[in-house]
């Protein structure tokens, strides 16, 4: 199916720039990125109490050098018809879910009215706003104090003035360990199990069939963006709030076992100061059960709303953000620094946090090829059980080259 989507996509490109009469102009793209990286990691072991288990919270190391093509190597095309405008575009496969193949990056049109924009399909979305950190596929302190959280279906209308509305899809994966989507399970935090389970289309999102066991959810509207982005100056900024709410049922034994209402929003800023040569760039926000509304695999579990065991359920409160310097200088060569920090919170678990922290110069050695050498550091310190957890040191370059 990915062959034909393909062939199709370029079979219709061709036609297009061999069709005068047709006025769309065409623009291919594409970049070419490789990681290079030395990563020394220490994680701790809490094993189950055993004879020749190690200590609990013993810390264990491990060192890696990796070579691979980064997730974000990409081609594409931008096509302009009057109003009307477009982009599709295809990325690599993701180093650490080859079986996965290409990943679609984009694909969506948008029409200008005047008075401002209409876009329609697949996206991210608008409270992304990320770090010029490169490991880990250009991460940019995804999960880390970045909002990232992958791509998504989308209707989005911008004002001239920069005010916008996005209704978007409110989640994705159809198994467990896909994703952070709508799911509650009694007390875990294991990562594998808080994925979503639904096992619907996308239309449906609990399966139609009847199960004496099942967990089922009740979704009743679009997760909803509201935001700005405005420039005054040297300053260019951004800010919104964001919300979602679903309903969950778990059965067993043709019993219900717990019903949950999730309420989940977000309030998110960021901005740019232009101080040439000098960049600084800013982000933070806060939220309510925020993992149940970004749909975001990479969310911290303690970002999700909790039920324990003995049915007591919490909300789960976050807030987080980064912030970056830079300095050009000269066409050539940019130097960035930047940390981050996050805290999820519940009153029936510890606190969840996570930091990182890098440095890189970016050097560009011709206009299409650019050498990335960087330090990086993420630490994602403590989880819901307070027990400690993985940290990583990173040493290495990102190359890319582009077209």
């Amino acid at each position: 199916m990915k062959k034909r989507f393909l062939s199709a996509s370029v079979i219709a490109a061709a036609l297009a720039m061999s069709t005068p009469a047709l006025a769309l102009e065409l623009t291919p793209y594409g970049a070419v990125r490789v990681g290079t990286w030395y990563t020394a990691s220490t994680y701790y072991a809490y094993p189950a109490a055993s004879a020749t288990s190690p200590a609990r919270g013993t810390a264990q190391h491990d060192g890696d050098f990796t070579l691979d093509l980064q997730g974000d190597s990409l081609v594409g095309f931008r096509a302009k018809e009057g109003d009307f405008s477009g982009v599709a575009e295809i990325g690599a496969y993701n180093p650490k879910n080859r079986s996965a193949g290409l990943e679609l990056r984009l694909l969506f049109g948008e029409w200008d009215f005047g008075a401002g924009k209409l876009r329609v399909g697949y996206a991210p979305s608008p409270y992304v706003f990320r770090s010029e950190q490169t490991f880990d596929s250009d991460g940019g302190f995804n999960g880390y104090g970045s909002l990232w959280d992958g791509r998504y279906a989308q209707i989005k209308v911008t004002a001239s003035n920069g005010l916008y509305l996005t209704l978007m899809k409110q989640g994705t994966g159809k198994a467990a360990g896909g994703g952070n989507d709508l799911i509650v399970v009694p007390g875990s935090t294991d990562s594998a199990v808080n994925g979503n389970n639904w096992n619907g289309t996308a239309f449906t999102n609990t399966a139609t069939q009847y199960a004496a066991a099942n967990t089922n959810y009740d979704t009743f509207a679009p997760k909803t963006i509201v935001g700005y982005e405005g420039k005054s100056g040297i300053v260019s900024y951004g800010g919104g709030v964001a919300g979602n709410y679903f309903k969950v049922t778990s059965s067993a034994n043709d019993a219900v076992a717990y019903q949950d209402e999730i309420y989940s929003y977000l309030a998110f800023a960021h901005c740019k100061i232009d101080l040439a040569p000098v960049e600084i760039k800013l982000n933070a926000y806060s939220g309510q059960n925020i993992g149940n509304l970004m749909s975001n695999p990479g969310a911290a579990n303690g970002s999700l709303y909790f039920r324990n065991t003995a049915g007591q359920t919490a909300n789960a409160y976050t807030y987080g953000g980064w912030a970056q310097v830079g300095y050009l200088m000269n066409e050539k060569v940019k130097m960035f620094a930047g940390a981050s920090y996050e805290s999820n919170d519940t009153r029936l678990t510890a606190a969840d946090e996570r930091m990182a922290a890098f440095a890189n110069v970016q050097f560009a050695v011709t206009k299409n090829l650019r050498i990335v050498p960087e330090f990086s550091f993420l630490n994602d310190m403590t989880n819901r059980l307070g027990q400690q957890e993985p940290r990583i040191y990173a040493a290495g370059a990102k190359w890319e080259m582009t077209f």
